[in-house]
């Protein structure tokens, strides 16, 4: 049964409150603060009780009362519950803390207050903010997806029955691409090395913002000076094998393997960018060439310690000793990052295969090695045009070959032209007598001429030895039309004379030549004749 009651010492205290007593799911007695009003406390105990009582028979869904609790918590309580999960993964703490802080700032810019109140339509409020400050859109991505990473963690963590975000998309970054990084020469990467062995130390210009003072708040420009030994291995490492300036900031001595067959260098997964171990093959040159950094490092310690977040500006100073411009007239930079482009554009370069770059420079699609960093020049498409083999001219002798393979043998036919006896001949010929296209010659499947079907039909068979029913009747319809007169007959022998003697020119001139059954009806089917 749940009890109300106060302590000893609150009993005489009207503004005390008075304590609640019940019995848990679990059959354990549970205390808790009520209220100063006494029937309020008796109702709370009551509630609890019934809670508990339909937890034990099953009417209460624990998991679904847990989400509740979890909605009702406060946002940074389960981003430091994010951190934690982070940092037990092996992430490392600058990602871990980079993470953190822009999820705490999509919190602010969107005014969550809980997890309850995610959703997309506040986030587009924080997108915008950031955009207002000048970021472009592969910031806003970086933005993105530690906020969805965290909220697909909440969901399969239980605390939230959904993904308030998972139809929030990335934006399109080739539309709004404020770095153009560019790949360099071998000349230029000669030139680079040989300025960052000549000195250690490198001077650069950087600005800082006032912290105290009347001016607080003020930007002011002033130098630095860093000391980065064996910068020359640094920068060969990293157009030699494509590792980003963090997988190379991990490396140590033990990463290594010189001795193997190849020589290899290794990137713990907790310092890859797609979290894996990743093995990568060393030229045998490029082995010999960093054997000296190596031995100059204490065993067990990272080979570059203390590199700076400003090694843009480093490499710039050393672009600057070489001779070798940031950006050049088409506004493209060079970078640390642009070493991994001179990498992956090199291998294009040397004619590797698509699949081996990509595996080589550890993307996911073929798609962003090929597209984003194999800058391909005008003298690359040049020199592959240059190693296609040689097309064969076109000639005399290739034409004539040609229009052999027609069929036609370089012969005009004659009623073409208009040419030899008889009338031209076509649709629209004024001496095309009333024959259409049905009236021309025929071949048949075996390769001989079918009967003059139309002819037989104005009353002439010229040619044709065999007697038939056919031609009975035909010879039966003559005699019957030159009873009527003789001259009507006469024209009408003359007409199917002249048709049959260009029909049978154009016969002779078909069956002569050895092109096949299928060229000839080809030929004849055409209005020739």
């Amino acid at each position: 049964m749940p009890t109300v009651y106060k302590t000893a010492s609150d009993r005489t205290k009207k503004s005390a409150r008075w304590m609640v007593a019940w019995t848990d799911e679990f059959g354990n007695r549970r205390t808790r603060r009520g209220y100063t009003d006494r029937a309020l406390s008796e109702r709370l105990a009551r509630q609890l009780e019934d809670a508990a009582r339909a937890r034990r028979d099953g009417t209460i869904d624990a998991a679904a009362e847990r989400m509740a609790d979890h909605s009702r918590r406060s946002l940074a309580d389960h981003v430091a519950d994010y951190r934690t999960f982070l940092t037990a993964k092996g992430n490392t703490a600058e990602h871990t803390d980079l993470t953190e802080a822009r999820i705490e700032q999509a919190g602010q810019n969107a005014g969550w207050k809980t997890i309850a109140d995610i959703d997309a339509a506040t986030l587009s409020l924080h997108v915008e903010r950031v955009r207002a400050n000048g970021r472009g859109h592969a910031t806003i991505n970086h933005h993105l997806r530690a906020v969805k990473g965290f909220t697909r963690w909440l969901m399969t963590n239980h605390r939230l029955a959904r993904d308030p975000l998972v139809g929030v998309k990335m934006l399109n970054v080739s539309t709004d691409r404020r770095r153009e990084r560019r790949a360099l020469d071998d000349d230029e990467l000669a030139r680079l090395l040989a300025a960052a062995g000549a000195n250690e130390s490198v001077t650069i210009t950087k600005r800082y913002k006032r912290k105290v003072g009347p001016k607080k708040g003020e930007i002011r420009l002033g130098t630095r000076t860093f000391v980065i030994p064996r910068r020359d291995g640094l920068y060969l490492l990293a157009a030699s094998t494509g590792f980003r300036f963090g997988e190379i900031k991990s490396l140590t001595t033990r990463s290594f393997d010189l001795d193997a067959d190849p020589p290899t260098v290794t990137v713990e997964a907790s310092y890859s960018k797609r979290r894996r171990r990743d093995v990568q093959p060393l030229r045998p040159d490029i082995a010999l060439a960093l054997r000296a950094t190596l031995d100059a490092t204490p065993r067990g310690e990272h080979v570059w310690p203390g590199l700076p977040h400003e090694m843009a500006q480093i490499i710039a100073a050393d672009l600057a000793a070489a001779g070798i411009a940031v950006k050049d007239d088409a506004g493209r930079i060079i970078d640390f990052h642009a070493l991994r482009h001179t990498f992956i554009t090199r291998l294009a370069r040397s004619g590797v295969t698509p699949k081996v770059a990509q595996t080589l420079a550890r993307h996911s699609t073929i798609t962003l090695t090929m597209d984003r960093y194999a800058h391909v020049a005008l003298a690359d498409t040049s020199k592959a045009l240059a190693a296609l083999p040689a097309l064969p001219l076109v000639n005399a002798v290739a034409n004539e070959a040609a229009v052999a393979a027609t069929g036609t043998h370089g012969r005009e036919v004659r009623q073409r032209a208009g040419s030899g006896a008889g009338p031209a001949h076509g649709p629209t010929s004024p001496n095309w007598a009333g024959t259409g296209p049905t009236s021309a010659l025929r071949i048949a499947p075996d390769g001989h001429q079918e009967s003059q079907r139309p002819q037989q039909r104005a009353g002439c068979n010229p040619g044709h030895s065999a007697s038939t029913p056919a031609n009975n009747a035909s010879g039966a319809k003559r005699t019957a039309a030159a009873s009527e007169g003789r001259r009507n007959s006469r024209k009408r022998r003359d007409l199917c004379a002249r048709r049959h003697a260009v029909s049978s020119a154009a016969n002779e001139e078909f069956l002569s030549e050895a092109d096949g059954t299928r060229t000839r009806n080809h030929r004849i089917d055409s209005p020739v004749l």
